[in-house]
């Protein structure tokens, strides 16, 4: 008879643990799963015969199969039942609840994860919650628990966890685990407050737009020109690299260009770099490539060797170490930098682009880390003390899975880096990685302008936090924030291409991507056209109303240039009069 030891129950580290994936990865998702993981982490499967559940100095063995009858049927044996009646009420519902939360995932995907740095930190913060009968922590278990669990046919949960786990005796911290269960539903609620603030906000400013909304769908469109597609390499041995990091650095990117005509290059051409998250490529953003090369711009896609999927997939191998993973937070902008630089040399061969490239008018689009790339390249530098005000404060109870990432710059020797570029003269960041790496002070020096696009299922970089919030620490008049309702941290990232290496991402953590990769793209040209181009007729196209005539009633799209912080610590929304603007209702 296998036997279940409730062991230390939640630690914030579980709840880290519960979403995750891609550019933070970590393989558990959203919820209560966060609960569910921290009661598992330390209960064998076939070779866990005890499971002692702790709650303040209460201690109770309890049988794997009365756990699993509770779990289905509601019903507790008279042995659990007698623990439960120690519990408050709540915290009764939260473990059965717990209990039943089911996630399927790939089990190459959690070993890969796992396998990591940032696997690593997260099994070393869950191993305090949950641990052996002799109140040891043991990576090895635990790694082998999920994987194992995320290949049971049941699927990734607390049971299967438990029933994987490889030692006769487990020990789960209840109370921790329930305190952390609180703190994540806590967490939703302020987010949905916060959002709906953010919502609400971006119906004053359409509402308030007089006139006719420009024809939004056109931004969605291939352009009139055709383009090629160019591959290049190049290795960075610049004095500047080898002083900041210590190593050289060979690059792969894949140039968008245009086809003009002789009469069309009376004008240079603007660049765009377009800068990848952890564990994805250059060719992440391959359909955005190809759709404002169609536009007219020349397109940069950057592959950054330090954080891309190729990269990730040799973490089991040992190739990585949380200094290198922590490097990459100078590594990216100076890889853009490098690639600027290179530009000047244009290979001469591909008549008619060299010198035909408008190194002055530059942009970056970035996702999550290539989002916490661009706003660095914009001038926001890494603040150090701000960090550590962070980390590791509250890297054991954050819900907030993206700073696992950020809070690794912490192992960088503290100096400021000049990190910017002056050539960058604006920024898109989508989902990007901030509330850590950068303060109020830090983002206030942005001076160019930036357009930051979140999504409100985003697990891995939670909106609020990440976004919303230093949103509203820039002070730069040209800024947009744009709230893609239902978007996760995945939504706007393209398929990969035929044979190139790419982290596998359950389809439930990607969620809606054909309205999303199309706002994207609807957004970036309508800003790029205006801060880059100066076509002051596209920032019609920039403001709420516009927005919401390209919104679609399943996949609302919300944009503000106003929102402040008192609007998001006001009275919650409920307190408002209804606004209404009409949403487009045209299927797309």
């Amino acid at each position: 008879m296998i036997r279940l030891a409730v062991v230390r129950y939640g630690s914030s580290t579980m709840v880290q643990s519960r979403q995750s994936i891609h550019s933070i990865p970590l393989p558990w998702t959203v919820g209560a799963l966060g609960l569910l993981l921290s009661m598992v982490v330390a209960m064998p499967v076939s070779a866990a015969d005890q499971v002692v559940f702790r709650y303040g100095f209460l201690e109770r063995s309890v049988d794997l199969n009365d756990l699993e009858d509770y779990a289905a049927t509601g019903q507790a044996s008279s042995e659990l039942r007698a623990y439960l009646r120690l519990l408050p009420p709540e915290h009764r519902r939260q473990i059965r609840s717990s209990l039943q939360e089911k996630l399927t995932l790939s089990p190459v995907a959690v070993a890969q994860l796992l396998y990591s740095p940032l696997g690593e930190e997260l099994l070393a913060q869950i191993g305090d919650v949950m641990q052996t009968g002799s109140r040891r922590g043991n990576n090895y278990a635990l790694r082998s628990a999920l994987i194992l669990a995320a290949a049971d046919s049941d699927g990734l949960t607390a049971l299967t966890i438990i029933r994987h786990y490889p030692s006769s005796s487990l020990r789960v911290d209840l109370a921790k685990g329930l305190s952390i269960l609180k703190n994540f539903q806590e967490l939703i609620l302020q987010t949905q407050t916060v959002l709906d603030a953010v919502r609400y906000q971006a119906n004053i400013e359409a509402v308030a737009v007089h006139g006719a909304v420009p024809m939004v769908q056109s931004l969605t469109e291939l352009g009139p020109l055709r383009w090629i597609e160019m591959p290049w390499t190049m290795t960075d041995q610049s004095l500047r690299r080898l002083q900041l990091t210590g190593h050289a650095r060979t690059l792969k990117a894949t140039f968008y260009l245009p086809t003009l005509s002789p009469n069309q290059f009376s004008q240079a051409v603007p660049v765009v770099v377009i800068s990848h998250g952890l564990g994805a490529d250059r060719y992440s953003y391959h359909y955005l490539g190809r759709h404002l090369a169609s536009h007219g711009f020349a397109v940069l896609a950057l592959e950054h060797p330090g954080s891309s999927s190729e990269r990730l997939l040799s973490f089991p191998a040992g190739h990585t170490t949380a200094y290198t993973a922590a490097q990459e937070f100078l590594d990216r902008p100076l890889d853009v930098t490098f690639i600027l630089d290179q530009l000047h040399q244009f290979p001469s061969q591909l008549q008619p682009w060299p010198g035909r490239l408008d190194l002055d008018r530059v942009a970056v689009i970035g996702q999550s880390f290539g989002g916490y790339t661009a706003l660095t390249l914009a001038g926001a530098s890494l603040d150090f003390d701000h960090l550590h005000q962070i980390c590791p404060a509250h890297i054991a109870t954050t819900l907030n899975i993206s700073l696992i990432l950020q809070c690794q710059a912490t192992t960088l020797p503290h100096r400021n880096y000049h990190l910017s570029d002056r050539r960058v003269r604006a920024v898109l960041a989508v989902n990007p990685i901030t509330s850590a790496v950068f303060s109020p002070a830090s983002l206030a020096a942005i001076e160019t302008p930036v357009m930051i696009m979140a999504g409100s299922a985003d697990a891995i970089a939670p909106p609020v936090s990440e976004q919303v919030y230093p949103f509203t620490w820039l002070t730069s008049g040209d800024r947009y924030l744009v709230l893609v309702d239902h978007a996760t941290h995945f939504s706007t990232i393209g398929e990969s291409l035929p044979n190139t290496a790419a982290m596998p991402i359950p389809r439930a953590l990607i969620g809606s991507t054909p309205r999303s990769r199309a706002y994207l793209m609807a957004m970036s040209l309508a800003f790029l056209r205006t801060h880059l181009l100066n076509q002051e007729q596209d920032r019609a196209f920039l403001t709420a109303a516009a927005a919401q005539a390209l919104s679609h009633r399943d996949q609302p799209l919300n944009l503000s240039q106003d929102l402040s912080q008192p609007i998001l610590e006001g009275p919650p929304i409920s307190a408002f009069p209804a606004l209404f603007y009409p949403v487009n209702p045209t299927e797309r």
